[in-house]
């Protein structure tokens, strides 16, 4: 599917509230470009939605919503159903397990000036900073809240559900701290003949009456240049929409990487401020740490545990953009490593799909 304006802004929106206080930039996602007026295929029966891979009933829910209210319509600027669900359910999920940690935070500071102003001698200034901490933490509260509220309405919109539903069924997962993680592994290269899924590559190969599929040999990884597409048939459309085809997944391969790199840095530190945050609890327990000092350890897990969810959320939406890069219906890999070429990637286990 090509990617047009409202996806693209859907795209980046959610990828820049999933990554706010990351320090990430989302200003990768897809080039901006209309929409083709062709069909958007559907997957072969029997195959598995590459959405999926989150294992969320919600979103399958949400999505199988959307599809229904976008088979009667007829806007084709819309983004895809899947591409924009999924987009927002993330962001949506990731900005509520924020919310909640800094809530949580927030907690433990009033715990902490409850405890100064009993004894203010024992701590200087540190009312003051405390009073800080609290402003700065109602501040990003509201914000989060406001990104949320923004793609709350559109999964409302575009998915017909109530707000009590929807609202529920966020919560279920929230309180499980289920972060939106992608059930794949980190794919080194794409088939090339998986572009012959995207819209743009369908409407120019039909132009001049080619079997896209068949000429799309080899892979494409974050490193693929359009090169190998200078003598297909087809001149001058063809080989372009190839080589932008081939330009867009090697982008969305090497965001992925990224992505997933600063995910599990995050993983790491969330982790080890954990393993503190006990250690802590035990030494407060025999006298040897102050209650003070205590919450800071908490405090310091919280902040970790919020940017391990704005990390997470980063490297889920780059997965999405991934798979609209090489066109959205197509099913994906979930397990297992990429195949050299779509007829090895035939013969594997453990593969969504055939292409």
């Amino acid at each position: 599917m090509v990617l047009n304006r409202s996806m693209v802004a859907m795209l980046v929106g959610a990828l820049g509230i999933a990554c706010a206080g990351s320090g990430v930039s989302a200003s990768y996602a897809m080039a901006h470009r209309e929409a083709l007026p062709v069909a958007v295929p559907a997957l072969r029966p029997g195959a598995v939605p590459w959405w999926s891979a989150f294992g969320s009933e919600t979103l399958n829910t949400l999505i199988a919503d959307a599809g229904r209210d976008a088979t009667g319509g007829s806007d084709l600027d819309a983004p895809a159903a899947e591409i924009g669900v999924s987009a927002a359910y993330v962001a949506v999920v990731v900005q509520t397990l924020r919310s909640t940690y800094i809530e949580s935070a927030l907690t433990a500071v009033r715990r902490q000036s409850q405890l100064v102003a009993a004894s203010p001698a024992l701590h200087d200034d540190f009312a003051k900073e405390l009073e800080r901490r609290e402003t700065g933490a109602a501040t990003a509260m509201k914000k989060i809240d406001a990104q949320r509220e923004a793609n709350f309405a559109f999964l409302i919109a575009r998915c017909g559900l109530s707000e009590a539903a929807l609202n529920q069924a966020i919560a279920e997962e929230v309180a499980q701290r289920r972060l939106p993680r992608f059930a794949a592994s980190l794919p080194q290269a794409v088939p090339a003949a998986l572009l012959a899924n995207r819209d743009d590559i369908q409407l120019a190969a039909s132009l001049y009456g080619i079997e896209p599929q068949a000429l799309l040999a080899g892979t494409i990884d974050a490193g693929s240049d359009s090169a190998t597409d200078a003598d297909l048939p087809g001149a001058p459309l063809f080989p372009q929409v190839v080589a932008q085809g081939r330009a867009e997944v090697a982008e969305a391969l090497r965001r992925l990487h990224a992505s997933n790199g600063v995910a599990a840095d995050a993983a790491r530190r969330a982790h080890e401020a954990k393993d503190e945050f006990a250690r802590s609890k035990v030494r407060m327990s025999r006298g040897d740490m102050s209650e003070v000092q205590m919450l800071e350890d908490f405090q310091g897990l919280m902040l970790e545990q919020q940017r391990l969810a704005a990390a997470d959320g980063e490297l889920a939406i780059a997965w999405i953009a991934l798979v609209a890069s090489l066109g959205s219906r197509t099913p994906v890999v979930l397990r297992g490593r990429p195949a050299p070429d779509a007829a090895a990637l035939r013969t594997r286990p453990g593969l969504v799909g055939r292409f």
